[in-house]
């Protein structure tokens, strides 16, 4: 049996405690020291529950029913992402397939210049984008035509998602990459193969990326964009004055593997867009605000953020509220 055991696949590294020891007591040198950052988010209080902002090799996952604001988020993180952290080498390789690139360069100018999307597509019967927007138009492309951000439009399955990472890698060996997925029910599978395992084989092996990566020295993150289940939009639910209309993990769509694989998992509510005058138990406003639940970070506590949205020009920005509010498990954080 020996001899047939020697013929099987190659072992695994196997490590010390010491030698594990060690890495840890460097990391958190180089952290303290400032050696080893998060990437700072758009948002303070994105930043302070996860450690910073988005720590390297790490998976965030952002789940959100149609209409709460999950891909003007992520474009409003790709954005300002790249200026916040100037010097972080890295490079952002965007997987969209639900809309064009054309139209989240859009948004961005959206936001850029404090017009909605209808206003600057001159969407709106007898009413064109006046010379002076134009003019703000085009000063904002100076901008995005040097953010390091790389586009990819077609839908692809996991394996091909992969090596999109793998050959986008060898462009530059001293850079890191954000890879961004909008969204999980878009990737392709094969012949039969239901959009759960398809969740499951990606998230698995985005991980198992991420862990390459880092063995090899280069720097990857993952932040990806997926669905609730339906049943949160059940009327009982919207109805209940309590916390049942708040998103639990049975609510996302492949709430287990996501759970087990990210190591943030936030999900963004617009209870408004449900015509929802109040939200949760102690009632909090819905119009002009979002709430983030993070329901899971792996390093911090599970809390509930209040945000402004700001959805008709693409942005959302943190709610200045020194309060705090118990809730459960979860509270809102400063």
């Amino acid at each position: 049996m020996e001899k047939d055991l020697s013929r099987s696949e190659s072992p695994l590294e196997v490590r010390s405690i010491a030698e594990v020891t060690d890495e840890e007591i460097k990391y958190i040198d180089d952290r303290r020291h400032g050696r080893i950052k998060s990437l700072a988010t758009p948002w303070k209080k994105y930043n302070n529950v996860c450690m910073g902002g988005i720590e390297w090799h790490t998976i965030h996952t952002f789940g959100g029913m149609s209409g709460s604001g999950k891909t003007a988020i992520l474009n409003q993180l790709e954005t300002e992402i790249c200026t916040l952290n100037p010097d972080e080498k890295f490079d952002i390789l965007s997987f969209n397939f639900e809309m064009l690139a054309r139209n989240l360069v859009g948004r961005k100018i959206s936001k850029e210049v404090s017009l909605t999307m209808q206003d600057i597509h001159s969407g709106k019967e007898g009413v064109t984008l006046s010379d002076a927007d134009y003019a703000k138009v085009i000063a904002s492309r100076e901008k995005f035509k040097t953010l390091p951000i790389y586009y990819v439009d077609t839908a692809g399955t996991v394996n091909e998602i992969l090596r999109t990472i793998v050959e986008f890698s060898r462009r530059s060996s001293d850079r890191g990459i954000l890879m961004t997925l909008d969204h999980t029910l878009l990737v392709n599978g094969a012949a039969n193969e239901v959009e759960r395992v398809i969740l499951v084989n990606l998230v698995k092996e985005l991980k198992r990326c991420i862990k390459h990566f880092k063995s090899i020295g280069r720097n990857l993150s993952c932040v990806i964009l997926t669905q609730l289940n339906r049943n949160i939009e059940e009327s009982d639910r919207m109805a209940e004055p309590g916390s049942q209309n708040f998103p639990k993990k049975k609510d996302i769509f492949g709430g287990d593997a996501l759970f087990q694989m990210s190591d943030v998992v936030l999900v963004t509510m617009n209870p408004f867009q449900n015509q929802m005058e109040v939200y949760g138990p102690h009632k909090w406003p819905t119009q002009g605000f979002l709430y983030w639940h993070f329901l899971k970070v792996r390093e911090g506590e599970s809390v509930i953020a209040k945000m402004t949205n700001k959805l008709a020009i693409n942005t959302v920005e943190d709610y200045e509220d020194t309060q705090q509010v118990l809730n459960l498990n979860h509270k809102i954080t400063k």
